[in-house]
């Protein structure tokens, strides 16, 4: 091979290894923002299961009180 042909393959190599970093950049990205959509949503099953639970528990203090008598 001649310089110029290297020069042709080291310039097609860059290439593809750019595409590949791009194409991992915006893998990453969207998987952080899944990760960030995942957090928020249990976040919200979290304080619904709180809310629940704390009705559940005067619920069960309520009925406690008809079976005492």
């Amino acid at each position: 091979m001649d310089f110029e042909q290297e020069m042709n393959q080291v310039r097609d190599t860059l290439v593809v290894v750019t595409d590949i970093q791009r194409r991992q950049a915006e893998i990453q990205r969207m998987q952080a923002e899944g990760m960030a959509l995942h957090e928020q949503r249990m976040a919200h099953i979290d304080m619904r299961l709180a809310e629940i639970t704390d009705k559940m528990d005067g619920l069960i203090g309520f009925m406690g009180g008809f079976f005492e008598k």
